[in-house]
């Protein structure tokens, strides 16, 4: 017997629900489990988990013993909950500023590389493809796009505010999505920007529209001696930003660090130290409030939960197609057998009236599959059920392979009620 398909599940912790040292410890054990069959989702809110799941295990007990980590505080959501969280993150809902569009980038990157490390399973595939399709469309044709708040903007508004003065030096360390951001938005708040990375090169990209200084993460002394305030956009875990190197500066003057990297980029005991002001991302989303009007967003929730419905309605017709069509061409055998049988019989006939006849038959037949037919495809985990009653061969490869990618579905009554409470 072929094994049934695997189901959606998701195992999510987001600063809501869990602090900031749970989420660390998950996102190491996410990345340990990455594969064609889960795909880890972290950013500096949220540490998530997309799985494609042996229909026949628990799906909280089989993603909690991949990650081999005590997820506290986490969620499990299955099928088309889980389809309608991930488009709801796409589209910037789920976030610390709700409808923010840096979150599409991280999604998208999620999925690439998830890619790269080879056969991705079809469930996922199809899902996060369906995810970042939704997000670019709402962010194209409703007021969603002009939400520009973000994660880096929150840090740039701190950076600014704990500035000892307008000619300040900020440094910037990390050039990737949010170090970009926050060193463009910086450039015209400060003194003097510089931007620390490991690869200088791209550190060079995001200057060329700032003006900034660039420095190696090797070279970056100078720069800290330098700096009034400190973003860190880099998973550099204490490795720049050191007990040594962070003791000497703050004992020649204070200094402010904003640490939106996740892992943090500051290890927990530098965070208090004498003259240090240290700002973590649950810290400014706490100072963060809603840009994105009531009724705007419930319409995106809908449309969110609508896409979910039909992704999972889509890939449960499509896969009940091999036993539709298994069925159909079982029944035009027998009918073009019993035609023949009594065409031979009624010789006498015209050709109209054989043709006749053959139409008969074929809409009788027509008839009888078209309520089974309706019936799989809302309902495909019949399709068993249905080769078994019509004595289908299950060994035909098409039918293995519908086995394989046919969807479970089932609906979580805990997503109904959060997008209730939107």
């Amino acid at each position: 017997m072929a094994p049934l398909p695997p189901r959606l599940v998701l195992l999510r912790v987001h600063q809501r629900e869990a602090d900031l040292d749970s989420r660390e410890r998950l996102s190491f054990a996410a990345l340990s489990a990455r594969g064609p069959d889960l795909i880890p989702l972290l950013t500096c809110h949220r540490v998530e988990c997309y799985a494609a799941v042996p229909a026949d295990a628990d799906p909280a007990a089989w993603i909690a013993g991949r990650l081999t980590a005590e997820a506290d505080g986490a969620l499990v959501e299955c099928d088309e909950a889980a389809a309608a969280h991930l488009m709801r993150v796409a589209c910037g809902l789920d976030s610390a500023i709700r409808g923010e569009g840096q979150i599409l980038t991280q999604v998208r990157r999620a999925y690439d590389e998830a890619r790269e490390g080879g056969s991705l399973d079809p469930l996922l595939a199809e899902l996060f493809q369906s995810a970042l399709h939704l997000a670019r469309e709402l962010r194209a044709t409703t007021p969603l796009g002009e939400v520009r708040r973000s994660v880096g903007s929150l840090a740039v508004d701190a950076a600014v505010a704990l500035a000892p003065h307008a000619g300040a030096t900020a440094l910037v360390i990390g050039a990737g999505e949010v170090g970009k951001l926050a060193s463009r938005a910086l450039a015209a708040r400060v003194g003097r920007l510089i931007i620390a990375n490991r690869d200088v090169e791209r550190a060079r990209e995001a200057a060329r529209a700032t003006g900034a200084s660039v420095v190696a993460l090797t070279e970056i002394d100078a720069a800290l001696d330098e700096a009034d305030v400190v973003i860190s956009a880099a998973d550099t875990r204490g490795a720049v930003l050191t007990s040594e190197r962070l003791a000497r500066r703050v004992a020649a003057r204070p200094l402010a660090v904003i640490d939106v990297a996740v892992p943090r980029s500051v290890l927990e005991p530098d965070r208090s130290l004498p003259g240090l002001t240290y700002r973590s991302v649950d810290d400014l989303a706490e100072a963060a409030g809603s840009v994105l009007p009531q009724a705007l967003a419930l319409e995106a929730e809908e449309r969110c939960a609508a896409e979910a419905a039909r992704f999972m309605r889509a890939r449960a017709a499509r896969s009940a197609a091999g036993t539709i069509e298994a069925l159909r061409e079982r029944a035009e055998r027998v009918r073009a057998s019993q035609l023949a049988r009594a065409l031979a019989k009624l010789g006498h006939l015209s050709e109209r009236d054989r043709r006749v006849v053959e139409s008969l038959s074929s809409g009788l037949v027509n008839a009888l599959l078209h309520e089974p037919t309706v019936a799989l495809k809302e309902a495909p985990e019949r399709a068993a059920t249905a080769r078994e009653l019509f004595g289908i061969d299950v060994s035909d490869e098409r039918l293995r392979r519908e086995e394989r990618t046919q969807p479970a579905l089932s609906v979580s009554p805990r997503r109904s009620r959060e997008i209730e409470q939107a």
